[in-house]
């Protein structure tokens, strides 16, 4: 299995009995944030025990956000739109018209639009890029996620949906009263990296740029905070 960073294999309530599938789900980036219960349904211990990981998962970032060894200046995060975990995971050369990078790692993302104003932490899982251009030097675009909440069932089908997942059946060995699914999921699920939204999604923004300035190239996050490299 690979978790990513900060946390490892080991999670305590994944051991049997107690069989929590919120270390699995991190292995995947499934970024299943909620589980959402529904009246008339089968409530399984391993969901009352993934609630509580989850809780302690979200609870960790927010503290390593933080930490001033992420650089970011004290007091400004997180910010309403897309918080990095940290300015390394944008990165760029000093050559206008470039691509950006935005790479592997967490990220915060708070919009009053998503989730009524919740703030969750999602692991982006794959290398994204955006191109902005030849004109950043008179041309300022706001780039960011773009994102949409998934309510992902649980389904006893061999061949699930996009929006079903099979490894929500209950876990135990013992025959199930109503059947083996219980709760659904609510997932974060960013689906690009853009300067606007899409037909179904929500634009976050991140940060401006880049921006053509004096002999540098740089990108200025919501937070006014920057990062910059020489032109080369």
């Amino acid at each position: 299995m690979t978790i990513p960073a900060p946390f490892s294999t080991g999670f305590p309530l994944t051991l049997t009995p107690f069989k929590s599938r919120t270390e699995q789900q991190l292995d995947t980036a499934k970024n299943y944030f909620a589980v959402a219960f529904k009246p008339g349904y089968p409530l399984q211990a391993s969901e009352l025990n993934e609630i509580q990981e989850i809780f302690y998962i979200q609870q960790t970032l927010n503290v390593q956000l933080l930490n001033s060894s992420n650089s970011w200046t004290a007091g400004t995060t997180p910010w309403t739109g897309v918080t990095p975990m940290s300015k390394s995971l944008i990165s760029f050369t000093g050559v206008e018209g470039e691509p950006i990078t935005i790479n592997p790692g967490w990220y915060y993302i708070k919009d009053p639009q998503i989730n009524g104003g919740i703030g969750v932490w999602v692991y982006n899982n794959t290398i994204r890029t955006v191109s902005t251009g030849n004109n950043e030097s008179t041309t300022d675009i706001t780039i960011g996620f773009t994102v949409k909440t998934v309510v992902v069932e649980c389904t006893n089908n061999s061949t699930p949906s996009s929006t079903e997942d099979s490894y929500l059946q209950d876990q135990s060995n013992f025959n199930v009263i109503g059947g083996p699914c219980g709760a659904a999921r609510i997932q974060l699920q960013i689906t690009g990296v853009d300067s606007q939204a899409g037909a179904d999604t929500i634009f976050v923004p991140m940060f401006v740029g880049p921006r053509i300035a004096g002999n540098t190239r740089q990108i200025t996050f919501v937070n006014s905070d920057y990062t910059q490299v020489t032109i080369t």
